[in-house]
């Protein structure tokens, strides 16, 4: 008897053993490090915004039109929205406009338009984009006091930001597309609409609700005219323009999202939609990419009755990429197709969810060290080549002015000589630029970061 306790108490130390040993092993596989810290940092042009009006973050505000002219709108969570012109050919910043100014908005104690949280469209000399509100104002105010959220257009040769008629009175729009042809703009807003705005009319109509959970940030336009969506869990909505209709793909759904296995764990938000996703008019399809697994995918409109989605390949920070997908942090809207080098350039951060340190800097399951956790939210570039499958791992970036690093990016776009343009928090140096301590202690300001790729020659 005592033989038998004393191997039944060495079988289970042996098994205890194992176990801890199988537990390191899989924590070890969950994230590895990467060649994120072998490759040497690149370097990039960056150019600042404004040492008065400290904005601190941008979620999609970024397009680069035909006049060679960057229209950019920036905002800060309970402040205002700003829009900023750049010049690519001098090189030069300027502010357009303070929404809340440009609105008389500021100074009564309301709610304001303080976010632009769309990628702008232009059409006969005018860039036009929808404004939003989201935690802009006091926090303990009567929500009819704010007048709502409005379709505005810059004039393209004066800089002139000038205000449209009202979208709705609710909190605006989370995404936007343009049907040129039509002379349509389409909105997403955040309470789950699409909504038209008829140009010519200077009038938007509802056309109903297509989500109703976690809104996601972009909308797909196809060749014809079509608009799509997706909602949580990897789902499709589309609104048929030839029918008129809006209504849901049966089969087609985002791939590789993130679906809950457990309601201790609901996964019905954003991690488990596109979280960006930009149409190719050469090959007539759309790359998008998930907000969970980071992966890229092609999403061929036209193929069959419902479309097919093909998963092209995980595009997260290299240590992610084979790691257990819920401890990859979530998508960022910094992705840009570089039609020139026919390349998908995407920005995404090597440590933590990036949220400008507004949110928790990792999920509960993530596993994660404290010392990742904590560190700079540092953004790692890399592309991947349409045209042999290839991606490439180009590195974390830093500036060239003064060495400072690149933190989270909220928007990128790609300019007629095939640079990548981006937009997003960076390492600030200069204190009258701080904006704030990201995380209680990396001081950052909002920045544009220009990249050369090497088949354009040397940055």
């Amino acid at each position: 008897m005592t033989l038998i306790c004393k191997t039944r108490k060495q079988w289970i130390f042996i098994l205890c053993l194992l176990f801890l040993g199988l537990s390191k092993k899989s924590v070890a596989q969950h994230v590895q490090p990467g060649i994120e810290e072998t490759l040497p940092p690149v370097a990039i042009d960056r150019y600042r915004f404004s040492d008065y009006d400290k904005d601190a973050q941008i979620w999609s505000g970024m397009y680069i039109a035909s006049n060679d002219k960057i229209y950019i709108g920036l905002c800060t969570h309970g402040d205002a929205a700003t829009v900023y012109e750049f010049d690519i050919v001098t090189r030069k910043m300027r502010q357009l406009a303070n929404l809340t100014k440009l609105l008389d908005e500021r100074g009564k104690g309301i709610w304001t338009n303080g976010k632009i949280h769309v990628k702008m469209q232009e059409l006969d000399g005018y860039v036009y984009f929808g404004s939003f509100c989201e935690d802009n104002g006091p926090p303990a105010i009567d929500a009819r006091s704010y007048q709502g959220p409005f379709w505005f257009k810059i004039n393209m040769e004066t800089g002139e930001v000038i205000t449209l008629s009202k979208i709705n009175s609710f909190w605006g729009l989370i995404g936007q597309e343009m049907d040129k042809e039509r002379r349509i703009i389409y909105g997403l807003t955040e309470e789950g609409h699409l909504v038209r705005y008829f140009i010519d009319d200077d009038y938007t109509e509802d056309l109903g609700r297509v989500d109703n959970w976690d809104i996601c940030r972009t909308l797909l336009i196809d060749d014809i005219g079509n608009v799509y969506g997706s909602y949580a869990p990897g789902r499709i909505w589309k609104f048929d323009v030839e029918a008129d209709r809006i209504y849901d793909l049966v089969h087609t759904r985002v791939p590789s999202s993130l679906e809950s296995r457990t309601m201790a764990n609901p996964m019905l938000d954003r991690r488990s939609q596109w979280r960006y996703i930009e149409w190719d008019p050469q090959e007539k399809v759309a790359y998008g990419i998930t907000g969970g697994t980071n992966l890229l995918f092609q999403f061929d409109v036209h193929l069959g009755s419902e479309g097919k989605m093909l998963p092209l390949a995980r595009i997260c920070a290299p240590k992610y990429r084979e790691a257990d997908p819920f401890d990859i942090p979530s998508a960022t809207l910094a992705m840009t197709f570089n039609r020139k080098t026919r390349k998908i350039y995407y920005l995404p951060v090597v440590s933590g969810d990036f949220d400008y340190g507004a949110v928790e800097t990792s999920n509960s399951q993530s596993k994660t060290s404290a010392a990742e956790q904590n560190g700079p939210p540092l953004s790692f570039m890399v592309s991947y080549d349409l045209s042999n499958d290839v991606v490439e791992d180009i590195g974390t970036l830093i500036t060239l002015d003064d060495n400072s690093r690149v933190y989270g990016m909220g928007a990128a776009d790609t300019d007629a000589q095939g640079r990548v343009w981006f937009i997003g928090a960076f390492e600030e140096k200069d204190t009258k630029f701080v904006v704030r301590n990201m995380r209680g202690e990396f001081p950052y300001s909002l920045g544009l970061g220009c990249y050369k790729p090497k088949e354009l020659g040397a940055q």
